[in-house]
């Protein structure tokens, strides 16, 4: 052995650092925990390809190197780089600590490096480690030393060994705009701060993405942001646009880690790119892949191409999925996307059945109501699972039309308008219906069945109509009833009339035509008595002809019908799955109450009460606002002004957050007090 060397071999700092201060204070305690409890600290560095472990690690070193005064040393494995074997990083390590000979076998390499790292007070950095059988033949021999790795891996085997595994995530918002600020500072126009934060969103938060952009930024196009930023928009491929000097720098990380994948799990990696969203369920998955079990999405995501969201989601970083969709439109075939995207779509289908038959008895019509799909077994869970896919299910909606899907994609909304209206979630109702409508058209075309647009209709002016766009939603109800006077008589027909007069009876009300609204009510009531009505939707569509009628009968002068037809609707609710529907009740009970005589003032006074407990539950906030209005109306009626103030302050905060007009009236009403 020569003369002992103190190697200072680290890789160089880097010239620019943004943030990262969690991530470098966890894993320098880390380090001088280590060499308080004689150990050897390992340190592992994971994440996505691109999201700056290096970088990362390299800062770090620097800054802790002054605790290992016998030298630094660092090397770069894995196959991210060329092919560098164990042994090949041991005979450098050895040749830098002043070995002039080290053996030639592995054995040898692997006791000499023990021996002399046995007392030494070393920091050694080991960049792109494949795996944790890897790293264990580089661990030096003291306890004074420190291994701080990198690696593409989410290694089980890293936490076996009992290894300190850090998850570096992309960039935060701002501090992805303080690096992106850094190019530019010389331009010539003021930073744009809506535009720049578009383009942090466009590269996925990821460092590697933003340094490119930043400096195709300031290179050839200047500075100009918002053309910048537009044109990334409108790419086919971000990935693909983000370039050096024409190489793929961006492509060829996430390349390496696909490449590195087995047959099985880069088929996956392919197809998951078709899912509408970036983060999806399991089963969705499954359904996609035409596979059972989750072996392939967990390759993925220990190569750091997939992420558990948590149990049992996952979720794909935007730019990843785009080098996915990539892959999968060069190398799959166009029938095979076709067939995933079906599977996806008749997977959410069912989800979505089995969700609504869950939450509500109302009838639904089309195939996959007949029976073939169970109901959820939790209803509870049900609409938090509804919920969490909110986003997805607007999505797959628009997949499903978009591929021609037209069967799948009105049934889709049919499954999903009790979701949305319940929830208030007037918007996405629109949006998909429209779809629905269109989907349903094609579908008669097709066949020659025109109940699918029937409905549609219906369901998109309801959606219109709870958007307080009346002058829409009685387009779409005129065109219903247009057309299903023209269709038999089928159950499936005389329900959709009568939901499309009790519609228009909403309309009515709402114009302050009570008498024509009650008249509508009774048309609808008609329906319902038919004798070619569904039966098993026939008690609980008088249910609600009860707890929509009543408010319109208050209206119209019959106090006492009111209150009749409102006992009936809570009656019928009170015994069922539909918590929405026994809080409207009560709320239009209690509101009819107290229309009443002062007889009933006390018994109105309880039940509103009572129901703006379960609406807040429930997050019913149009409801919670109206119900508080009429709770306050009620205690100024009976000379307890004070006592109804927080009633209308909390109406008007309800009201400010639908941005509805009754929040000024409110505002104007709490100012004169």
């Amino acid at each position: 052995m020569g003369t002992r060397l103190v190697p200072k071999a680290l890789a160089a700092d880097p010239r620019l650092f943004v943030n990262r201060e969690a991530e470098l204070e966890l894993i320098e305690r880390e380090i001088t925990d280590s060499l308080a409890s004689e150990r050897v600290g390992v340190v592992v560095l994971t994440g996505l390809p691109g999201v700056g472990k290096t970088t990362l690690a390299n800062r770090c070193a620097h800054r802790v190197r002054h605790l290992f005064q016998d030298g630094q040393v660092w090397a770069e494995l894995g196959s991210s780089s060329e092919s560098v074997s164990v042994d090949d990083v041991l005979f450098l390590f050895l040749t830098q600590l002043g070995v002039e000979t080290p053996p030639s076998t592995s054995q040898g390499l692997r006791a000499a490096f023990r021996t002399v790292t046995a007392d030494l007070a070393l920091l050694i950095v080991l960049d792109d480690v494949e795996s944790a059988a890897q790293l264990t033949n580089l661990l030096p021999s003291s306890s004074r030393s420190v291994v701080l790795a990198t690696s593409r891996k989410r290694s089980q085997g890293f936490r076996r060994e009992r290894f300190t595994v850090v998850d570096v995530p992309p960039f935060s918002v701002s501090s992805a705009v303080e690096l992106l600020s850094a190019d530019l500072t010389a331009a010539s126009e003021p930073v744009d701060r809506e535009a720049i934060e578009a383009l942090v969103e466009l590269c996925g938060r990821l460092p590697l993405a933003l340094s490119i952009a930043g400096a195709q930024l300031s290179g050839r196009h200047d500075g100009h942001l918002a053309e910048y930023v537009g044109q990334l928009r409108t790419a086919r491929s971000v990935v693909k646009k983000l370039t050096e000097d024409g190489r793929p720098v961006v492509e060829a990380v996430f390349e390496v880690s696909y490449q590195d994948l087995p047959s099985e799990a880069q088929r996956a990696y392919r197809l998951l790119s078709l899912h509408p969203g970036n983060r999806f369920s399991a089963g969705a998955a499954q359904a996609l892949l035409d596979v059972t079990g989750e072996a392939d999405l967990e390759t993925l995501v220990v190569a750091n191409l997939l992420t558990q969201a948590h149990r049992g989601r996952y979720e794909f970083h935007s730019l990843v999925r785009d080098h996915a969709a990539g892959l999968a439109e060069h190398v799959e075939q166009p029938e095979e996307c076709q067939a995933a995207v079906e599977r996806v779509v008749k997977w959410y289908l069912r989800f979505v059945v089995a969700r609504q038959l869950a939450i509500s008895d109302r009838p639904r019509f089309g195939d996959y109501f007949d029976g073939r799909v169970a109901p959820s077994p939790d209803s509870a869970n049900a609409w938090a699972e509804l919920e969490a896919e909110r986003a997805n299910l607007r999505r797959v909606v628009r997949a499903a039309a978009e591929e021609g899907l037209h069967a799948l994609t009105w049934q889709l909304c049919e499954a999903l308008a009790t979701f949305y209206f319940q929830r208030d979630l007037f918007d996405d109702a629109i949006a998909v219906h429209r779809l629905g409508l269109a989907a349903a058209i094609a579908v008669r075309e097709e066949t020659g069945d025109a109940r699918p647009v029937l409905r549609m209709r219906t369901e998109l002016g309801t959606a219109y109509f709870s958007a307080e766009d009346d002058e829409a939603a009685m387009e779409q109800f005129e065109a219903a009833a247009e057309l299903a006077d023209g269709l038999p008589g089928s159950g499936e027909v005389l329900f959709t009339r009568e939901k499309m007069f009790q519609w228009k009876s909403f309309v009515h009300q709402r114009r302050g035509e009570f008498a024509a609204a009650v008249r509508a009510i009774d048309a609808a009531r008609s329906l319902v008595d038919d004798p070619g009505f569904p039966e098993d939707g026939r008690a609980r569509e008088r249910a609600l002809l009860d707890l929509n009628g009543g408010p319109m009968l208050a209206s119209a002068g019959r106090i006492d019908d009111a209150i009749a037809r409102g006992r009936a609707a809570v009656a019928y609710f009170a015994g069922g799955k539909e918590e929405f529907n026994l809080a409207k009740s009560l709320a239009n009970l209690g509101s009819s109450l107290a229309a009443a005589g002062t007889e009933h003032h006390d018994e109105a006074e309880r039940t509103l009460r009572d129901t703006l407990r379960a609406l807040s539950e429930l997050g019913m906030q149009f409801w919670e606002a109206d119900t508080s209005t009429t709770l306050a109306d009620l205690l100024e009626h009976t000379g307890r002004s004070a006592e109804a103030t927080p009633f209308l302050r909390r109406a008007e905060e309800l009201f400010t957050i639908l941005d509805d007009r009754k929040a000024q009236s409110l505002r104007d009403r709490l100012g004169q007090r």
